[in-house]
């Protein structure tokens, strides 16, 4: 059975863009639809909505899913391309949703999600190189430890590097379960995260260079969003909602735009109750002068 993608901070996404009936959106992580079908339900007849995804099974499914929806247009494209991709559009509008959907997570046998026993590649794009099997078997210990250590804000990365080196020393790590149970024996579990949330955080953020990404797409979304037009940002862990809170910052002190929520917007406990994914996530939205 297909897991349900259960799209995150839905109504304060919907209320914080500002839809009109004629407006061209952008969502620039378009995903499984789940914010682009109620966007097209708020845009009427003469909106656009022009959707991106690195993922090209993501943008496949799409474009089945709304085959014949003259509104819409999809791209197999990062977000860090926006300004080529979409900058023609001159999008009122823009949301990135950083986070993975459930479909990624569970489906797409990429080794996303540690709970799967699935291959190890972590990409969103295929052919991209290294995927994390081969980057976990050439790394030296030290240059795993740093990226578990930076981009999972992991303390126990130096032990979790350590353990991957002397198993890879006597068989080759294939899965995404095989990853997980090497950390589970080497790190305390406390609470309900599992120990190696951050590891695969990390390695997914390393692999698919996402921050950089994520400032590329930011700076696109500004020069290409008409004046008056937002652009909201859903992040989930600190890395990224850094980068986004430090953007907006920049832009409404130097009286380019204006903060339309000063401290970010969280899911309220029922949402997090039906959707435990939710639970990390930040909206942030801006208006551009």
């Amino acid at each position: 059975m297909e897991e349900k993608h259960i799209p995150v901070l839905l109504s304060k996404v919907i209320e914080g863009l500002n839809l009109k009936n004629d407006s061209t959106v952008v969502d620039a992580t378009v995903n499984g639809g789940g914010h682009a079908r109620e966007i097209l339900k708020r845009i009427g007849q003469e909106g656009k909505l022009i959707g991106l995804d690195w993922d090209s099974g993501m943008v496949e499914k799409l474009q089945k899913d709304l085959g014949g929806e003259k509104r819409v247009k999809l791209f197999h494209s990062n977000f860090s391309e926006l300004e080529k991709v979409a900058g023609s559009f001159r999008p009122d509008a823009i949301l990135f949703d950083l986070g993975l959907s459930s479909l990624q997570l569970l489906a797409s046998g990429r080794g996303f999600s540690f709970k799967a026993d699935m291959g190890l590649k972590m990409t969103f794009d295929l052919n991209q190189r290294p995927n994390a099997e081969e980057f976990i078997r050439i790394a030296h210990v030290k240059d795993l430890e740093e990226v578990i250590r930076k981009y999972g804000e992991e303390r126990f990365a130096g032990r979790i590097a350590r353990a991957i080196a002397e198993y890879r020393a006597k068989k080759r790590i294939t899965s995404a379960k095989e990853l997980s149970e090497i950390i589970l024996r080497v790190v305390p579990r406390r609470g309900r995260i599992n120990p190696a949330t951050r590891t695969f955080q990390a390695l997914r953020i390393y692999l698919n260079h996402e921050l950089e990404n994520i400032e590329s797409g930011l700076a696109g979304a500004w020069k290409i969003v008409k004046p008056e037009g937002r652009i909201a940002v859903i992040a989930y862990h600190s890395l990224e909602d850094r980068i986004v809170k430090k953007f907006f910052k920049e832009k409404a002190k130097g009286e380019q735009g204006k903060l339309i929520n000063k401290k970010p917007i969280v899911p309220n406990r029922e949402e997090i109750l039906e959707n435990p994914r939710s639970r990390s996530a930040k909206l942030r939205i801006i208006e551009k002068n």
